[in-house]
């Protein structure tokens, strides 16, 4: 009975140990395998053998705002992108090219003035607003074309002096040049000699000629000679008289307390007062068998303007004369000597 009952006693070990083996351990091939997982490939759970490869990550996409993940086991993969936004612009905030959220403000458009040719224009964008402003041409004047008053456009040309084209007899400065004249004793003689502009200067003003703010002095020394037996004889009466480069005549006032006598030129299109005076005599008499008459004229002008004319004609046309002096167109013939000064 001992006997048997060692026997059955070895039995029962020898099965508990094959179970126990059967149980924890794979000798047999019978793994029990876990899930892979997205960094793991299945493994025995009893033996640790794998099989397989690991699943890997199941990666979303990253958003500004959010990092990516894995989809399965969850797993934070990346850091969130950020916003990339876009520049603001006249009408639009910030944008963000990603996922279009908006920042801050639009920026407004900033017009420039319209032109002359051009509406106003952003300058930032480049859109128009509005209609161009057109020019605003002026009148021509003498001195200059139609000009726009906001661009400077000039259109066509000055108007044409009245006296532009005419042949005159002009006077250059020192040369004597040959004048004729009625006579003392007999106004119905003509009495030859020369007339000359000893000397031109343009000044502010001198003793003789008073200065005036925003003129000038246009001062012409005259010589008039008789030395021909005719002026011996009858003597000579000079006459002069005023004209206009631009208008021709130029209508003079009575001689003020200060022997200045008014008249008006046309400077830029504008009717400007001017003034002349007859400076006192240098010479008046008879000097080495010649009869010499010298003295000084000046005119009070706008600073620059070169119109007046300095006009030399025969005493006897004044007979018909309506004033002191004679419109230069009645003046102006073959006989005139014309003295521009400018």
């Amino acid at each position: 009975m001992k006997r048997i009952a060692l026997w059955t006693g070895v039995g029962l070990m020898a099965a508990a140990a094959v179970a126990a083996l059967l149980l924890f351990t794979c000798v047999f091939g019978n793994h029990t395998y876990r899930a892979a997982t997205c960094t793991e490939p299945e493994a025995c759970t009893r033996c640790g053998k794998t099989r397989g490869e690991p699943l890997g990550h199941d990666e979303s996409a990253a958003a500004c705002e959010a990092p990516a993940v894995c989809r399965r086991c969850g797993a934070v993969l990346s850091a969130p992108l950020g916003h990339d936004f876009l520049p603001a612009d006249c009408e639009h905030p910030q944008i963000c090219a990603r996922c279009g959220i908006t920042r801050g403000e639009p920026l407004g458009h900033v017009f420039a003035p319209a032109t002359c040719t051009a509406p106003e224009i952003c300058t930032r964008c480049g859109i128009t607003r509005g209609e161009p402003l057109g020019h605003d041409m002026t009148a021509p004047t003498f001195q200059t074309p139609a000009i726009c008053t906001r661009c400077g456009l000039k259109d066509g040309e000055a108007l044409p002096p009245a006296l532009l084209g005419k042949a005159l007899n002009e006077l250059a400065v020192g040369v004597p040049a040959p004048y004729t004249t009625a006579g003392y004793e007999d106004r119905d003689v003509d009495v030859t000699g020369t007339v000359e502009i000893a000397d031109y200067t343009v000044t502010a003003g001198d003793d003789d000629f008073p200065p005036r703010a925003g003129y000038e002095w246009h001062i012409a020394t005259v010589r008039l000679v008789f030395e021909g037996d005719d002026a011996k004889s009858n003597g000579a009466l000079n006459a002069w008289t005023y004209g206009d480069w631009y208008l021709c005549d130029n209508a003079m006032t009575a001689a003020d307390d200060d022997g200045l006598r008014a008249f008006v030129a046309d400077w830029y299109g504008t009717r400007v007062t001017c003034w002349q005076k007859t400076g006192p005599a240098i010479e008046s008499d008879w000097y080495d068998r010649a009869l010499r008459f010298t003295w000084r004229e000046g005119v009070l002008v706008p600073e620059g303007y070169d119109g007046v004319l300095l006009i030399f004609c025969n005493y006897r046309l004044l007979k018909d004369a309506p004033g002191p002096y004679l419109p230069a167109s009645a003046a102006l013939d073959e006989t005139t000597s014309v003295f521009r000064m400018k």
